[in-house]
């Protein structure tokens, strides 16, 4: 396998930096040992930051608890009809993108070694949102975000039988972190923390603490 070396620089809205991140509220990354069989905890850690130029640039910080997965620095930003500039993926566009290739990641490590012979795949994926935002003429407490639906599409080359193509399909989708978040009932938490102490939750299920 070769190596790869990005052009990065102080103008990408994505690069990989040196420094070691970390957070105020939430432990430090670890990755716990585990046995085979037994379920292995990856954290990805977001800081997020509004940037000075504002109209919705905001640089976000993020790492894990995996080794060697490296801190990196990714700028977003909004379209034009929003108010933004467009000079960057909006979030919405992070998060789905997010979803395809936790997906197609899966789709390469199971195949290598598991019996399944795949000789090409990509993936076409749309995700539909929905909001009542009327740039500005709603009031807060009327603004309400939904996830519609999302469609994703493999598109598999492989001599294998289409039976068999459909069963790793389904392995692969099981398996997939990104997409199950949003297939199941995932807890989410929302902590408020007002000029540096901690206020409470604010909404979500409540339920969920890391170790």
């Amino acid at each position: 396998m070769s190596d790869v070396n990005w052009t990065m620089n102080e103008d990408t809205i994505v690069r990989r930096v040196d420094d070691t991140a970390a957070q105020s509220t939430l432990p430090d990354p670890s990755l716990e040992k585990v046995k085979q069989g037994e379920r292995m905890r990856f954290d990805a850690h977001v800081n997020v930051e509004m940037m000075p130029q504002g109209k919705h640039l905001k640089k976000v910080t993020i790492f894990s608890n995996v080794p060697d997965g490296g801190t990196w620095e990714v700028i977003s930003d909004e379209g034009t009809a929003v108010g933004g500039r467009g000079t960057a993926p909006s979030p919405l566009m992070y998060f789905a993108a997010g979803l395809g290739l936790c997906l197609m990641s899966h789709v390469e490590m199971l195949a290598k070694g598991r019996g399944f012979r795949i000789d090409g795949a990509r993936l076409e994926q749309r995700s539909t949102w929905t909001t009542t935002l009327d740039l500005g003429a709603v009031s807060p407490q009327d603004v309400f975000g939904k996830a519609e639906g999302m469609e994703m599409n493999l598109l598999i080359d492989s001599p294998e039988s289409p039976a068999r193509i459909a069963e790793f399909v389904g392995y692969c989708r099981q398996a997939c972190m990104a997409l199950q978040a949003i297939a199941a009932e995932t807890p989410v938490v929302t902590g408020l923390y007002l000029n540096g102490q901690e206020v409470g939750e604010v909404g979500g299920t409540g339920a969920f603490k890391a170790a």
